[in-house]
């Protein structure tokens, strides 16, 4: 396996198992490569390695307030190029999710969230999306903009509240050509797509089936060549060697093995050990 692959397997590796979330590619909880509306406990703190054709992503994402959700992302695009190259892009961005509306028995939570919030576009996108447990199924439902909005898009929802929602303006226009600048004039703008998926856990083994279909239609690497005509449906099977510890081998765009290893820890589930007060060295007389 590539170097690079070692490297972030012992980055993995360093956090001590908790409790265990489904980390998507992109670091954030969700599917394979769609987020759902799931957070995780508060305080946990996860690192995730991708290995793909299309970019190998290290995430590490940090659940900062029960209800708000943020990751650090480095990608390396087209990772079997020369690096430096134009397709051998290497990209960092950021992304935030929030939970909007909590889960009750009828209702699914509802989170919102923005990919690639600061810097040059590469992944960029919005999504507002659901999930619902039903039985051993966890089923999510979404909205998505951008790269999200790409495979059959259509008109803006949001349209009907302004005008300004119906057209996205291109990366430099929005502020977000060099990293660190935010690109906040494109949220939420442009054409609409659905994305969705369901997780199924198995009731006594440590394994969990994935399957989605993809709102990102990926035009950027079939402009470069890197793909031709993706499928919009992936298929993982997930395993949980230990708890807390992910291991994904996926099935993308119908014609490529993709890995995944995460693991995670929740900063707030150690308590700080009690100060024992240490009483005076005895006198030598």
């Amino acid at each position: 396996m590539p170097g690079r692959f070692w490297l972030g397997f012992a980055l993995v590796m360093l956090l001590v198992p908790a409790v265990h979330g489904g980390a998507s590619d992109f670091g954030t909880t969700g599917l394979i490569k769609t987020p759902s509306a799931r957070m995780e406990d508060d305080g946990t703190f996860r690192a995730t390695v991708t290995l793909d054709e299309v970019a190998s992503i290290y995430n590490i994402t940090f659940q900062a307030l029960p209800k708000v959700q943020g990751t650090f992302r480095y990608a390396i695009f087209n990772p079997n190029e020369i690096a430096g190259s134009q397709d051998g892009l290497r990209d960092r961005s950021y992304e935030i999710k929030a939970l909007l509306l909590e889960k009750t028995r009828l209702r699914p939570d509802i989170a919102i969230g923005a990919r690639d919030v600061l810097g040059t576009g590469a992944w960029e996108g919005e999504y507002l999306v659901a999930s619902k447990a039903w039985r051993r199924f966890d089923v999510t439902l979404g909205l998505g903009w951008g790269r999200l909005g790409s495979r059959s898009g259509f008109s803006n929802p949001l349209g009907v509240i302004s005008e300004r929602f119906e057209n996205r303006p291109s990366v430099r226009e929005s502020g977000g050509e060099f990293g660190g600048q935010s690109r906040g004039e494109s949220f939420f703008r442009g054409d609409a797509a659905v994305f969705g998926g369901l997780a199924y856990r198995f009731a006594k083994k440590p394994l969990t089936l994935i399957a989605e279909y993809e709102s990102d239609q990926y035009d950027r690497e079939v402009s470069l060549g890197t793909l031709d005509s993706p499928s919009a449906w992936n298929f993982g099977l997930a395993w949980e060697p230990w708890t807390g510890v992910s291991l994904r081998a996926s099935w993308l765009r119908g014609d490529t093995l993709g890995f995944t290893l995460s693991s995670q820890a929740n900063t707030k589930a150690r308590g700080a050990k009690k100060a024992v007060k240490r009483s005076a060295p005895n006198d030598l007389n």
